[in-house]
Parts: structure tokens; sequence; C-alpha cells
């Protein structure tokens, strides 16, 4: 039986040889192969400037607080993603305040926003989730009425457009995730892009003890040790030339699953747009998620739960209504998304998939 994994990252002769380059050279940790990796991300956004991070979540932390976000500041952040977005809102001493999203792309909702925004509210965090993103013009307006800075985390759209520019360049500050299931991998890994040189400067010294260069003995604020290494830059820069077509990859291997599926009783696609979106992982919603899970498991096929709303995690408790997040967590999952799946690895998944819902139809 052929086992598919929900996800796997790609490496191969490539990545090898950067990094042998940068072993043999001796010099491992941040230098010359980070700035160029900086280079080629900033080249390929169209963004002004780059820095390398250690992680995405340190990184959304650092970009908040180049902006001047901290402690008795609230931070709206969607209450659908990954818990790392209220982290890094939590690290900084600041206040996440949740907000639902929207039943059909599972981005925020700026009217619950409008409900949920105080006084005390200094930042907004829309995270395009699977690519997906809110109307950035929209909420672009909502910031500016509210006197709200804008930190994109982009970590699930590497390649994904709005109205034809990349998300995460649309903001004060976007943020980049290269871990291992991202469309492109360092291992672990980030990186902030922004068009602020005053913004970039500052990112600059938090992301090291809070000098302004490596050289300096002038430590002008607090700061992090979240520096980069020339290992990850060499896996990156390998990576980053092969994402132009792991991107077409992504848009065939979600078309592929919507081709087969779409009509399936108790499968749901969220509308998406792939001339702009792509995804990272393929979602659906399902009518029984528990049943297919176990289907799909006994078939070496593996799966992935969407993730519990952040207002319930045992870190984050809260009260209030979230129906929409509530609802896409109880039904969402996802498939198995490797760019290295063809179609004919596509239509094995599928026709289990398919299966199942004969066998659930007819209960």
């Amino acid at each position: 039986m052929k086992v598919f994994p929900q996800i796997e990252p790609l490496l191969g002769s490539e990545e090898r040889e950067e990094v042998l380059t940068v072993l043999n050279s001796g010099f491992i940790t941040e230098g010359k192969k980070t700035r160029e990796f900086e280079t080629e991300v900033a080249r390929f956004l169209g963004a002004q400037y780059a820095i390398a991070v250690n992680n995405a979540t340190v990184g959304l932390a650092i970009a908040l607080m180049a902006l001047g976000i901290g402690p008795t500041d609230e931070v709206l952040v969607p209450d659908f993603t990954f818990i790392a977005t209220a982290n890094a809102v939590a690290l900084i001493g600041a206040t996440p305040v949740f907000v639902d999203v929207d039943p059909r792309t599972f981005v925020i909702d700026l009217e619950d926003a409008c409900r949920r925004v105080t006084k005390q509210s200094r930042a907004i965090v829309p995270v395009h989730l699977n690519g997906r993103s809110p109307d950035m013009g929209s909420l672009e307006s909502f910031a500016a009425e509210h006197g709200l800075r804008i930190v994109e985390d982009a970590a699930q759209a590497l390649g994904s457009r709005h109205a034809g520019r990349y998300l995460g360049t649309l903001g004060d500050a976007g943020v980049y995730s290269f871990g291992t299931t991202k469309i492109i991998t360092t291992g672990q890994g980030g990186i902030i892009v922004t068009q602020s040189r005053k913004i970039y400067e500052a990112c600059v010294r938090l992301k090291d003890h809070g000098r302004p260069s490596r050289s300096s003995e002038v430590h002008e604020t607090f700061g992090f040790n979240s520096k980069f290494t020339d290992l990850q830059a060499a896996l990156g820069l390998a990576q980053l030339r092969k994402l132009p077509n792991r991107i077409e990859q992504k848009r065939k291997l979600y078309q592929w699953y919507r081709d087969e599926l779409a009509s399936l009783p108790g499968i749901e696609f969220p509308p998406i747009d792939l001339s702009e979106t792509v995804p990272w992982f393929v979602d659906i919603l399902c009518a029984d998620r528990a049943a297919l899970e176990l289907h799909l498991k006994s078939a070496g096929i593996g799966t992935r739960r969407f993730y519990l709303p952040q207002h319930s995690q045992p870190c984050f408790m809260s009260s209030g209504s979230y129906p929409n997040t509530e609802s896409i967590s109880r039904a969402g999952l996802w498939l198995p998304s490797s760019a290295r799946l063809t179609g004919d690895d596509v239509g094995i998944i599928c026709t289990s998939i398919r299966n199942f819902g004969l066998e659930y139809i007819s209960r």
C-alpha cells in the first residue's frame, strides 16, 4: 500500500550543494549568505527590505515591537489561526483580542473587528490563511480609521497576491515562515519584509541584542538573539530558485482535488482564486470529519485537522461568541498537499474519499 503523508519537505541535490559550500567556507552563522538570501526574497516580493529571523513567531513579535506595540496595548488577531499569531502578541506583553472570521474564506471578519476594537487597540494582524486574504483595501481603511498598524501574518502565503501585489508587502510589515511544512523551507526560520527604512532598522536592532550591526559594541535598545544562519540561507536560496515551479504545482494540486471531489456530498471546498492564491494545503470542510479521517488513515493517507479556536486554548481561554471559527474548526480537514504528488497520486486519494462518500450516503 502506498502511503501519502499529509505534507513533506522537498529537498534535493541543489540544497546539498549549497549547504556544502557554506560548510566548506567554515562560516556557518549569519553572514554573507544570509544577506544574499534576504536580497533575493526582497527582490522576488518587490519589497524594499527583508530581515531573516530564526522563526516567524519571533518575526511577528519583532515587527510589532518595531512599530512601538507593547504592554497595555491590544492587538486584533483572528480567532482561527495557528497559535503562533497570538503567542507573538503575548510575547511582547500586549493582549491578543480575538476576532471571528469570514465563514467562507476563513480570514478575519472586519465587521466583527469593528465590534471588538477599543481605545487600547494599536495594531491588527490579518492572517492570510492558506494564501487567502481579507480585502486589503477595506482592512487598510479600517486600520486608518482606528489608528492601527498592520502586520501581515503571511506565514502560509508566500507567492499569493491581492490585486496583483504580494501578500505580506501591503501593511507596515509582513512576516513569512520557512518552517518544514511551508512551500519553501529552511528547516526553521522566517523573514520580515517592509517598505520602511525606519521599521527595517528597528527590526535589525531588535533581532540582535539591540545593536544596529554585528560589529557594533553599542546596544541602543533591548533586543533578542534571533539571528538566522548561513546554513539555513543556503537551503533557502536553493529552495527559492524552485519557488516559481512549486507555486504552479500547488495550484495544479488544488485544482486536481477540486475537479475530482467538488460534487461529492459531504465535502465542501472553500472559495479560492487560483490566479492569485497559492494554496499552502488543500482544505475541505467535512460533514463527518472523524469518520473520513479514520477511513483515510486505514488507507495510508495522512490528514490534519484545522486549528482549534484560539479563545478555547487553555493558555488564552476567554469568553465570547465566535460562531464561524467554531464551525470551521469542527469540520475542517487538510488533505495530502505535498508538491511531490502527481495527478495519479491525487486520483488514488480521491478514489478513497469517494468510496467513503458512497458509504456515508448509504448509511
